[in-house]
């Protein structure tokens, strides 16, 4: 008799993610135990301090004093978990609808929802947006929050390959003008760091009568001149039908929000599933949220050191022969071949007192890893050389074991 969790059997025994003696190296580094005070770029953890360079604190905003104050003034006014119960419900507070006035002004949009974390925004939006009757083109390397969102809502979905203009044209062009569609893509990928070509998207949704959804969760606070993301730094923001995002990047607290016009908003608080149906953001959360984007909007020298630590970073391992792909944000993701990621980090932390996580599959194909490391605005400029000299080490210690082990099956009788 079949068993729904033979699955999980399979998984343990034929895991795609590791197998042999690389397994046991890829699960100490997947899942494995982060100190609270995680933040950067120093940390403590087993009794060592260690050097952090895998966390989406862009701007080194984790343990702004600021921050704290509003979370624990608001904590000691009410509770931990207040409100308690969904937006729709007892969930709505003055400090949401506070932070939803904040960011609609930030993104220069008529009205902004926010969600409890960022997934349930992605998620909900485009599937509250889209039906069975409707089309939804994602790029081949658009988030899972999106892909979940589009299987959701039971939209016929077509993928395009990343970031190809000619191949989307294509895809389009299949489809009728009377066939309601959306394009949904990042701003910034997260595994990549490479950015959407914002202007082509909205030349083409234009074109083919589309409406173009944004998920700017990476570029947030860090791209552009003000950082209002990516739309701002490709002069296409007005030109983008639905902004989404999160607060657990740059503005270094947790949730998500929708951004667009007042009637696309007003639908999504009525219809999106992941806010009628969870509780709402602790207003703890909304508080620290809304010092943070302040402090955000006012953040051009903390990106101008991000952006000068990506630099010193990303032209360090170029010139070391490292391969980064084609990221143009503070997202460094360093290639591997199988596990060779998992060693890297591995020996990173063992032997160079560097936390840098590595990438296996699902969130890259199967057979592939990167060692995804980001600079932030925190980190000095001894910080990234000390990552560089420490990744060149180890490269070469892996060097010199591959060639022992090469002339030593050299040796062996046939």
């Amino acid at each position: 008799m079949a068993d729904i969790f033979d699955k999980c059997v399979r998984f343990a025994r034929e895991s795609p993610i590791a197998s042999g003696q690389d397994r046991t190296i890829a699960e100490g580094v997947l899942y494995r135990r982060s100190p609270l005070k995680n933040a950067g770029p120093w940390i403590e953890a087993d009794g060592r301090r260690l050097l952090q360079f895998s966390t989406n604190d862009y701007l080194g905003l984790a343990d702004h004093p600021n921050i704290r104050k509003a979370a624990e003034a608001t904590v000691a006014q009410v509770s931990i978990s207040s409100p308690m119960g969904a937006r729709p419900l007892t969930g709505t507070t003055d400090l949401h609808l506070e932070l939803e006035r904040q960011i609609a002004d930030f993104k220069r949009t008529e009205a902004s929802l926010i969600f409890a974390n960022g997934a349930f925004a992605m998620m909900g939006a485009v599937a509250a947006l889209a039906g069975p009757r409707d089309l939804i083109l994602l790029d081949r390397h658009a988030h899972a929050s999106l892909v979940c969102g589009a299987k959701i809502s039971g939209a016929k979905m077509r993928y395009f390959r990343h970031n190809d203009m000619e191949h989307l044209d294509a895809v389009l062009q299949e489809n009728p003008p009377t066939q309601a569609k959306m394009v949904v893509v990042d701003g910034v990928y997260s595994m990549q760091g490479d950015i959407a070509p914002l202007r082509e998207l909205a030349d083409l949704c234009e074109k083919h009568g589309a409406r173009l959804i944004v998920d700017d969760a990476h570029g947030t606070g860090v791209c552009g001149a003000h950082g209002r993301g990516t739309g701002e730094m490709l002069g296409v923001e007005d030109r983008i039908d639905l902004h989404l995002g999160t607060f657990s990047k740059a503005m270094a607290t947790m949730g998500g929000f929708a951004a667009g016009e007042a009637g696309v908003i007003n639908f999504l608080k009525f219809c999106a599933p992941t806010i009628l149906f969870t509780k709402a953001m602790p207003a703890a959360v909304a508080a620290a949220t809304l010092e943070a984007l302040a402090l955000l909007r006012t953040a051009d020298d903390r990106r101008k050191s991000l952006w000068a630590n990506r630099k010193h970073l990303q032209d360090g391992l170029r010139q070391r022969g490292f391969d980064i792909g084609h990221t143009a944000t503070p997202i460094t993701p360093i290639q591997g071949n199988g596990c060779d990621a998992v060693y890297l980090g591995h020996a990173l932390y063992e032997k160079h007192n560097i936390w840098a996580s590595a990438v296996l599959y699902p969130a890259v194909p199967i057979g592939t890893s990167i060692l995804r490391v980001i600079p932030t605005a925190n980190h000095t400029a001894a910080d990234v050389d000390y990552l560089l000299n420490s990744l060149s080490a180890v490269e070469r210690e892996v060097a010199q074991q591959r060639s022992e082990a090469d002339a030593e099956r050299a040796c062996r009788p046939n």
